[in-house]
């Protein structure tokens, strides 16, 4: 009797050890989860900014999608856009020729920030080669994927595409140009006025620290804000609600403030939610008409704020409050 019990608490220590070893030698499961200039159309304006649709607190940690790596395969791609609630319509074939467009994407950016800037920042042609473009090119209105043009393979084709409702997915060029005016920082909490398809903001949060972007029409903002979360690009935090006045629930403000469409003039609470050596890149200009310029604003240690032009652009127009 006495050997019998020895012998069963030796087979419970043994399946103990073993069911042990079993937790402790599996890796921690990878939840794997979710950046257009914006034609905002107008909603009832409000004194205060409408509602957050997604929120991410800082400092979660999960694996994001890097486009760049053998794991972005098409059958991922066809999971996560079907986890965002979206469709796909391409094939593995058309997955593949838009992988090869996008090297010569690279190289194309890399070209035309270093012929109008001096030099391409690495974090910027990094966070354009690790975010991938596919997955934003997509019309919320009609619900349908236009994946298969992802990536125009040479300059003069590249331009901008409409994703619902008048507002559209930017050029990449236009977008990385920004991001580089931007001078974005892994220490920087920006804001994005104008969420539009989304990229602009997944590639400024692929550099910065904490992301934030508001979309003014309710139902682009609604879709676009389930994107991030399966892509793994935990540090943005998107709301529905009218640009004009910011994110001031936001505590110091914002190191960066990107606006996507043409404002009529600056808006006062952007300036006021700009910290001291912040900047902003904004397209200043009358709807629908040449002669919008792109602004950089900057406000120096002191607060006093500083502007200066940059090139001509045609953004669609800012709406909301700052049309009354």
């Amino acid at each position: 009797m006495k050997y019998l019990k020895l012998l069963i608490l030796a087979g419970v220590v043994i399946a103990l050890i073993f069911v042990a070893s079993f937790f402790l030698s599996k890796k921690p499961s990878s939840t794997v989860v979710d950046q257009g200039q914006t034609a905002n159309q107008s909603i009832p304006a409000t004194t205060v900014p409408a509602d957050t649709t997604s929120s991410t607190p800082v400092g979660t940690v999960t694996e994001a999608v890097d486009s760049s790596q053998p794991t972005w395969t098409f059958e991922r791609f066809q999971a996560l856009m079907t986890k965002s609630g979206r469709s796909s319509s391409i094939n593995t074939d058309t997955f593949d020729q838009i992988q090869k467009r996008k090297k010569t994407a690279n190289q194309i950016v890399a070209k035309y920030l270093t012929d109008r800037l001096g030099s391409a920042d690495p974090e910027v042609l990094r966070a354009f080669n690790e975010v991938p473009r596919e997955y934003f090119t997509y019309n919320y209105q009609t619900n349908h994927s236009f994946a298969d043009v992802a990536y125009e393979d040479k300059v003069e084709k590249v331009k901008p595409w409409a994703i619902g409702w008048g507002s559209a997915l930017s050029d990449y060029l236009g977008q990385t140009y920004m991001t580089q005016m931007a001078k974005p920082t892994s220490s920087d909490v920006a804001l994005e006025i104008g969420t539009g398809s989304g990229y602009q903001s997944a590639l400024l949060s692929r550099i910065v620290k904490k992301m934030y972007s508001i979309e003014i029409i309710k139902p682009l903002g609604e879709g676009v804000s389930k994107i991030y979360k399966p892509l793994g690009y935990d540090n943005i935090d998107t709301r529905v609600g009218d640009g004009f006045y910011g994110w001031p629930e936001v505590k110091g403000g914002f190191d960066i403030i990107i606006v996507t469409a043409a404002a009529q003039y600056v808006p006062p609470a952007l300036i006021e939610q700009l910290k001291p050596n912040g900047r902003m890149v904004i397209p200043v200009g009358q709807p629908f008409k040449r002669g919008q310029v792109l602004y950089i604003y900057t406000k120096d240690a002191d607060g006093k704020v500083h502007s200066r032009k940059d090139v001509g652009v045609y953004f669609i127009p800012m709406t909301g409050a700052i049309q009354k």
